[in-house]
């Protein structure tokens, strides 16, 4: 359910991540995510980028609704802002990489996508999450979450994140999680009409590298975002600028224009402004110029 704020609707925490509906079947939520902070270190041998990154998952879902089956097929289907092919899809190779360990069992899978793809808020991860967690309850596995973590680290590395709390830091390439505890926040996010490519974005990253950087002490992020939100980095920022011009663009636009600091999550292009409460998200977001072209959603901390 979405309310209007100003012209941005809002987006609301929902309290379950799993529904069992009438006939049996399941309905998986998959939150996105954004990166408060990401240091990103230089590529290492194995080809990946040593990351340290607080990362919050939000309060807006794709849908993975799960419908078991009396042979051993899996059929998938995608509404909305699907990415690719099934063959391509994190949660079907999600399903295809669980299925071995129910014996091969079936099952109807159909992904519902509100997440945009190629903004950096990790949609193709947390489908491929919600599809394992999803599947091992349907099928009744009772496979561990650590389990269920490493199935998902082989499709990618911010997959094992949202098996975790509703804020991390990952550090690794993405596999290691720790909880934190980060204060309930608002934010706007800001979805340009354009997405950014990771692999392009890395290799430019790895063209101009920044300056090492530090980690934000994790016991500031118990305060209201108003207290720290100014000391947040994304060292992947430039380069996504450089990848995409209109990141760069529309960053310097906002940096004017607001009173707050506005930071990119992941690799882009979606941006976003740490609010402390409605009001203040309200007040940011009549001050957005009407000449950014970005869509604006207001979300929450999500709860879990």
């Amino acid at each position: 359910m979405q309310r209007t704020l100003g012209d941005s609707p809002r987006s609301h925490p929902r309290a379950r991540q799993v529904e069992v509906l009438g006939d049996g079947s399941l309905r998986v939520l998959a939150p996105a995510k954004i990166n408060l902070n990401l240091l990103v270190g230089p590529r290492r041998q194995d080809g990946y980028h040593s990351l340290d990154s607080i990362v919050a998952k939000v309060s807006l879902y794709d849908e993975v609704e799960l419908r078991p089956r009396d042979d051993d097929k899996l059929l998938f289907a995608a509404e909305g802002m699907a990415d690719s092919p099934h063959e391509g899809n994190l949660a079907y190779r999600a399903a295809v990489l669980l299925s071995p360990e129910a014996g091969g069992r079936g099952a109807e899978i159909r992904l519902t996508k509100a997440i945009p793809v190629g903004r950096g808020l990790g949609g193709g991860s947390a489908d491929a999450a919600a599809a394992i967690a999803g599947l091992n309850e349907l099928w009744r596995l009772g496979l561990p979450a650590s389990r269920l973590a490493k199935i998902g680290a082989s499709l990618g590395s911010d997959v094992p994140l949202f098996f975790g709390a509703a804020a991390s830091r990952m550090t690794g390439r993405g596999e290691n999680v720790e909880p934190v505890r980060v204060h309930p926040f608002f934010a706007i996010l800001l979805l340009p009409p354009f997405g950014c490519s990771t692999a392009a974005v890395y290799r430019a990253f790895d063209d101009a590298p920044p300056e090492p950087g530090e980690q934000l002490d994790v016991a500031a992020l118990t305060g209201p975002p108003s207290r720290w939100r100014g000391r947040l980095v994304n060292q992947l920022a430039l380069a996504a600028g450089r990848v995409q011009p209109r990141v760069a663009e529309i960053l310097s636009e906002l940096g004017c224009a607001l009173p707050v600091p506005v930071q990119l999550t992941g690799s882009g292009s979606a941006m976003f402004l740490l609010c402390d409460d409605l009001a203040e998200a309200r007040e940011l977001a009549s001050m957005i110029p009407s000449t950014i072209d970005c869509r604006k959603i207001v979300v929450e901390g999500n709860p879990w």
